[in-house]
């Protein structure tokens, strides 16, 4: 989870990864078959009811899914009228990153049950679609609120075009998870958008 800044916070923080590392090690260790909600939570020492205040499902607490947020420092940068690709990218990065929580050094594991369980990949790409569609709506807003995009000619509302721009460049950043799976770090994964990125970018120019 992102950094607690208060009491409260820290508390939250730390029932989180207790109900995650319960259900992440039953499964490891279990199967997933055998995880139950009412172990988890017992094994974190909450109520079932608590549990469902932090998950959704046992198989988000087994791989630590969490509702996309946005960092503000990187929305506030956010130029629309900048290099659009690159913009975009590094704010879809940052965001497809907050639905994972639990440490980098984690993906070994993750990788294990995504093996032994195909459909638990679903289940994270039902949250990648959760930043899809988070990203349509933010881009959309800043596309509407640019006088440089609404003077160009229209022939596609904002939401339209905003979408597009996330699905495209969501094969960017996509690629970028792929090539970083083994080694999820912040700074990875950064590094690897810019040659993500300029991949698209040949790509999409030869598909002109």
């Amino acid at each position: 989870m992102s950094q607690p800044t208060s009491l409260r916070d820290r508390k939250r923080a730390e029932t989180w990864n207790a109900l995650h590392r319960a259900a992440a090690q039953a499964a490891l260790s279990q199967g997933l078959e055998q995880v139950t909600v009412e172990a988890v939570a017992a094994a974190a020492g909450v109520s079932c009811r608590t549990f469902f205040n932090y998950f959704a499902t046992k198989e988000d607490a087994v791989l630590g899914l969490q509702e996309p947020a946005v960092d503000e420092e990187v929305l506030a940068a956010y130029d629309v009228d900048g290099d659009l690709l690159e913009e975009t990218g590094r704010l879809m990065l940052s965001v497809m990153r907050s639905i994972q929580g639990g440490g980098d050094d984690e993906a070994g594991d993750r990788g294990e049950l995504f093996a032994k369980y195909p459909h638990l990949l679903h289940r994270r790409f039902q949250y990648v679609t959760k930043v899809e569609q988070l990203l349509t709506g933010l881009v959309a807003e800043r596309l509407a609120a640019s006088a440089r995009w609404q003077a160009m000619p229209q022939e596609f509302d904002v939401e339209e075009t905003a979408r597009m721009i996330v699905l495209v460049v969501g094969t960017g950043v996509r690629y970028v998870m792929w090539t970083t799976f083994a080694h999820p770090t912040r700074a990875a994964q950064f590094a690897a958008l810019d040659d993500g990125l300029r991949l698209l970018r040949g790509v999409l120019k030869e598909l002109q």
